[in-house]
């Protein structure tokens, strides 16, 4: 026994390994360094079986393996957990075994052995399996360990319901049985690759036929697993269903192709811009309609493109553009002046659309298009200027009509009071005077109906109307249409015009000014005092300046002011009123080149002022 002993302990030092004894007999114990540094215990510390018994976590356990030992006759091991005297939890591996004399256990021997490593990297090796097996059997994705031959070792359940069998009946068959012909070699090509340690791994997108026939698009990842030797083991495939990520991208493809044959049958060029870098890519046809080769652009950034528009439209197209990135407007949408290469300017429509931005809100990119306009832009162009030619002679009936309808009546109205007058007269002296009036007024409608005769004759050409008036004259004949009126209302006149004040002026348009700002002073005359009317003209430069004052009621311009030469404003109780003549009297003023302002105050009355060109 001692030799035996002897050589454990030249041997036990290589394995590590524990030797323990226990004399039932002369109650002697043995231990080796090893159990001592397992237990952690001092040198000279031996412990009974019951005291060392009680380091184990499970000490029942532990004896029920000594009293088998000693029952069966044959040596028995377990797996224990203990805590050391130091309070280190590990775990040991406890052999047992007894020599009997006369049936009779004399001694009990064994061995002690840390496996406290092995144990936590079995539990580590157990653990991962399960993880393993767990995100196997219940990945949302196919999966599959395939033997090198091509047959199911195991397969999961989704990859069994995404080909719609149950897994006993899927396991009779190879993954050469669901894919597709066409796609069968590329696949078997990648694999032996693979098994010839060419490449690690392979993807690849393919066909399966589901149960019901129909073909089943999936993404193939495959791994092949080595023994330490570095021979091939099995295969390990993920298979994920992106059938409807190809329909959509067929259908992408489809709706891409139909937008370039929308594009080229439209000839829209087309643009993209990284807003960050300013780098702009655009098509041939975005080169081309403005006269320049797709190499003028290559690698060009957008303010390249900017660059092209007419300087009087850069400003609405950098307030346009803001308003995109900024948010305000779903769409940038310009019209503007672009630089042909021929030199001239083309009209374009820029429209574009951010479709990136970054987590802080900032544009990143922008597509968009350009569209040749130029035509419709000089259609419309016609189409402004001959709604503008309808409008002036609309605007010159309308002036026409008012003029014939207050000249016309003007003089009428001057003659018929005349004849009242003449009628009532009885002074001989009085009525020779009425009847020279007449015959001037008379003479007055005369002119007035051949002024209006010239501008019937001379349609649209507003030069043709003009003649060279002498405006002392003018207001003098106008005064005598209105001698009717302006006796009746005991008017009192101031002229203080010059003779040398010529004027190149349509008469008819001269006449219904006059006529029109002289009446307005009657018409709205203050009923407390006599009727002023005072008339003066000045030269200024090339210039000639008329005012005409009355000290009628006058006119709340604070009121008014804004609205005072606007079309059937009335701003008196008079019942006569129609709101036209001011109205008229501007565009005419206006229609030949000048200008006209009003100055008054209620009560006190009103002046006009006029600027004869």
């Amino acid at each position: 026994m001692h030799k035996k002993l002897q050589l454990y302990e030249k041997v036990t030092p290589l394995a590590q390994l524990g030797i323990w004894q226990r004399n039932l007999i002369t109650g002697e114990i043995y231990w080796n360094r090893y159990v001592r540094d397992i237990y952690e215990v001092g040198e000279h510390d031996y412990l009974t079986l019951e005291e060392a018994s009680k380091f184990y976590v499970d000490n029942e356990a532990v004896g029920q393996l000594i009293r088998e030992a000693v029952a069966s006759r044959q040596s028995q091991m377990g797996e224990f957990r203990m805590v050391t005297a130091k309070g280190n939890a590990k775990w040991v591996k406890l052999r047992v075994d007894a020599e009997l004399e006369n049936n009779e256990p004399i001694l009990i021997f064994g061995t002690l052995e840390d496996v406290t490593n092995d144990i936590s990297l079995m539990r580590a090796l157990a653990e991962r399996e399960e993880r393993f097996h767990q995100a196997f059997d219940y990945a949302p994705i196919g999966m599959a360990i395939v033997s090198i031959e091509g047959h199911w070792i195991k397969v999961n359940n989704s990859l069994c319901n995404l080909l719609g069998y149950e897994q006993e009946e899927f396991l009779k068959h190879t993954f050469q049985d669901f894919t597709h012909p066409d796609d069968l070699d590329i696949d078997l090509s990648h694999m032996y690759r693979l098994l010839a340690n060419e490449i690690d791994s392979y993807n690849m997108e393919k066909r399966y036929f589901h149960k019901d026939g129909r073909e089943i698009w999936i993404y193939l990842s495959v791994t092949l697993v080595r023994d330490k030797d570095n021979a091939p083991l099995y295969f390990i495939s993920q298979i994920k269903d992106i059938t409807e990520r190809k329909k959509s991208t067929e259908m992408l493809l489809r709706e891409r192709q139909r937008l370039d044959n929308i594009i080229k049958s439209t000839q829209v060029g087309t643009w993209e811009w990284n807003i960050a870098t300013d780098e702009a890519i655009a098509n041939q046809r975005a080169a081309t309609l403005l006269g320049y080769s797709p190499n003028d652009f290559r690698q060009a950034q957008m303010k390249v493109w900017f660059a092209l528009i007419h300087p009087a439209d850069q400003e609405r197209n950098r307030v346009e553009l803001t308003k995109c990135m900024e948010q305000k407007n779903s769409f940038y949408a310009c019209e503007c002046r672009m630089n042909h290469a021929n030199g001239n300017w083309m009209w374009i429509e820029i429209r574009g659309k951010v479709v990136k931005w970054s987590d802080n809100g900032e544009p990143v990119l922008m597509l968009g298009t350009f569209a040749d306009i130029h035509e419709r832009k000089a259609m419309e162009e016609e189409r402004k200027k001959t709604l503008g030619v309808i409008s002036e002679q609309n605007s010159r009936l309308l002036n026409f009509a008012h003029i014939v309808s207050h000249n016309l009546r003007s003089h009428t109205g001057n003659i018929q009071m005349l004849l009242d007058m003449l009628l009532e007269e009885t002074d001989e002296e009085e009525k020779a005077k009425m009847m020279q009036m007449l015959v001037i007024n008379s003479s007055n409608l005369q002119q007035t109906l051949s002024h209006l005769n010239d501008v019937v004759d001379i349609h649209s050409n507003i030069d043709l109307s003009k003649k060279q008036l002498n405006l002392n004259s003018e207001i003098n004949r106008t005064l005598e249409v209105l001698s009717g009126s302006l006796r009746q209302a005991n008017a009192k006149l101031i002229v203080e015009v010059s003779n040398d004040i010529e004027l190149n002026y349509d008469p008819a348009y001269l006449e219904s000014i006059l006529l029109n700002l002289v009446t307005n002073g009657i018409k709205y005359r203050h009923p407390d005092r006599q009727v002023e009317i005072l008339i003066k003209a000045e030269k200024m430069d090339d210039r000639a300046i008329l005012s005409i004052t009355d000290n009628g009621v006058g006119i709340d311009m604070n009121l008014h002011g804004n609205k005072l030469f606007g079309m059937y404003k009335t701003f008196h109780e008079n019942e006569d009123a129609r709101g036209i003549c001011l109205f008229l009297v501007k565009s005419q003023v206006e229609t030949m080149g000048g200008k006209i302002s009003a100055s008054s105050k209620v009560g006190e009355g009103t002046t006009f002022r006029i600027e004869f060109s």
